[in-house]
């Protein structure tokens, strides 16, 4: 597949509010959430084709997208931002201290605004891809975003960043499917499933459900698990009776820079 970074024009419709203006570049996860790592970015397609040097562009930001207006990226998308960051960073420090990483440990987040943290810059990925239903829970911080959703979650201690928009998993025998919108980068991974029925088939990671019916601002309690963590490449390398859907304008990988 051939791409060129940043994805997109300089004007075109934004993929949040749905207007023709000008496009700024979004940077998936924020810029703030990993600094100053090398990294270089392919499809997730050719990732995990199984060639050995997948065709890749070196990206210092991680996955970057003009697809988003300036207002969008800035007044809707900043306070979003920083309740994903200020997540990301608590979780890093816990990483860096050994002795806290224990079997169990919980952190404080504002979970409405973290889930429209993923939903936004995922929202940013492909080019012209307007959704209302998007729209609807960015604009409106008190949305049933949580009901509509099943929003997972899980420690992520690897390197790299997987960006998955147009992905779908399935288990055959009738045993249902969901579009998945997957967010991937050290130390945390974010899995929002749009089938609220759906069951992974191998492992059900913990979810955003408790925190339905918060307020924006308000703050919880979030528990994490460091013990019996997916691999690196869960859920999008698929075994057992699982099957995926990909498109691969809308899924990207990020690994540093001189990593296979």
């Amino acid at each position: 597949m051939t791409f060129k970074f940043p994805v997109g024009p300089s004007k075109g419709r934004c993929n949040i509010c749905g207007q023709e203006t000008d496009l700024t570049e979004n940077h998936v996860p924020p810029k703030a959430w990993a600094q100053g790592i090398a990294l270089r970015v392919s499809s997730v397609a050719d990732a995990i084709s199984g060639e050995k040097k997948p065709r890749s562009h070196k990206m210092p930001n991680g996955v970057c997208f003009r697809s988003i207006c300036r207002t969008c990226n800035g007044s809707v998308l900043s306070r979003y931002d920083k309740a994903l960051v200020s997540m990301s960073r608590q979780v890093t420090e816990i990483l860096r201290d050994r002795s806290k990483v224990t079997y169990y440990q919980s952190i404080r987040i504002q979970p409405q605004l973290v889930a429209r943290g993923v939903l936004g810059h995922l929202s940013s990925v492909g080019l012209n891809r307007y959704d209302e239903r998007h729209s609807q829970h960015l604009f409106d911080d008190r949305s049933d975003l949580l009901r509509q959703v099943r929003l997972h979650y899980w420690v992520y201690p690897y390197s790299g960043r997987t960006v998955l928009r147009d992905f779908g998993l399935g288990i055959l025998g009738g045993k249902g499917s969901s579009a998945i919108y997957v967010l991937k980068a050290y130390p945390l991974a974010f899995a929002m499933v749009w089938n609220r029925d759906f069951q992974f088939e191998d492992w059900q990671p913990q979810s955003f459900d408790p925190f339905a019916g918060f307020e924006p601002d308000q703050e919880a309690n979030l528990p994490l698990e460091f013990v019996g963590l997916p691999g690196q490449v869960w859920p999008e390398h698929v075994q057992g009776n699982t099957f995926a859907l990909l498109h691969s304008d809308g899924a990207f990988v990020a690994t540093e820079k001189g990593r296979g």
